[in-house]
């Protein structure tokens, strides 16, 4: 039996993060007890195992780790494409982006494009 359509729903955190993006911002969810932030953000807290409360804005990305991409899943050749993953300080978490510019690990990066993928400059 094939399925002609699937529908996937994001959930309360998941449409609050996406909502974050469309007006340029990257949303995470804090813990009232720690006070640990989650990107994206978490319905509980993965120390304290309670629900997180508030969404918060976080700020300060950094790349953390990277790959350049020579082909496809094909094996194809492609331009160098640099993967990387941008975490914010304080956080804990992070996300995948496509990044510009010379990746250097703990560099500080701007968000070019806060869509899907998220594209960063390291700067």
């Amino acid at each position: 039996m094939e399925v002609d359509r699937y529908v996937y729903t994001l959930g309360i955190d998941g449409e609050t993060f996406m909502q974050g993006l469309k007006q340029g911002k990257i949303i995470g969810r804090k813990c009232p007890k720690c006070g640990r932030v989650y990107v994206p953000p978490r319905m509980y807290c993965e120390d304290c195992f309670i629900e997180n409360k508030d969404y918060i804005e976080v700020h300060e990305p950094y790349l953390d780790s990277y790959t350049v991409i020579h082909y496809d899943n094909r094996g194809a050749r492609l331009e160098p494409l640099t993967i990387g993953l941008v975490r914010f300080k304080g956080v804990s978490g992070g996300l995948l982006a496509l990044v510009d510019g010379k990746p250097e690990i703990g560099r500080k990066v701007e968000i070019e494009s806060f869509d899907i993928p998220l594209r960063v400059k390291v700067v």
